[in-house]
């Protein structure tokens, strides 16, 4: 599969051999708002979803991840959106290079709990929050355009997905 998506840090020296990572995200609309993730301490939003763990398939880390994060008790996969790739330097695993492999999926909610954040992301201030894809792209941009680095980041990358769901679904 191509993906949608390839960001690549420039200042990373990609080695022969990169540890691979991979990721599961959802697309969720409803009324032209997003569901996404606000981090209080970042300041910037993000898809929900997460890394696949040993003996997990795509789609129950998926509903896992729903389930933590934004408290979908219930989910209905509307449509397989595709893959993102990025390679940047990974913060957990001691600035090391990373290829991150993020497939994407339009989701519906069915039914909604309340959600139980794993510690890191109650650090993050995590909080699931409808916004208006323009407004999120324009809070990302404006913290990022504070801190320029050259660093690529998560942040760098989703801005760049919501830009082309944005334009992908007429948002």
């Amino acid at each position: 599969m191509n993906p949608f998506t390839i960001l690549i840090d420039n200042s990373v020296e990609i080695p022969p051999k990169i540890n691979t990572r991979e990721a599961v995200r959802a697309l969720i609309i409803q009324n032209n708002q997003l569901l996404l993730m606000y981090s209080e301490r970042d300041q910037m939003f993000g898809t929900p979803g997460g890394g696949i763990t040993l003996n997990e398939s795509k789609l129950d880390t998926l509903y896992r991840e729903l389930l933590e994060e934004v408290g979908a008790l219930k989910v209905k996969i509307v449509e397989h959106l595709g893959q993102s790739e990025e390679i940047r330097l990974s913060r957990s695993l001691r600035l090391q290079p990373i290829k991150i492999v993020s497939d994407y999926y339009l989701v519906e909610v069915l039914e909604f709990i309340h959600e139980s954040l794993e510690e890191h992301e109650e650090e993050m201030g995590l909080l699931p929050t409808w916004v208006n894809i323009d407004e999120a792209i324009k809070k990302n941009e404006a913290i990022l355009g504070k801190h320029p680095s050259e660093k690529l980041n998560f942040y760098h990358t989703q801005t760049a997905i919501l830009k082309y769901f944005k334009q992908r679904f007429g948002l």
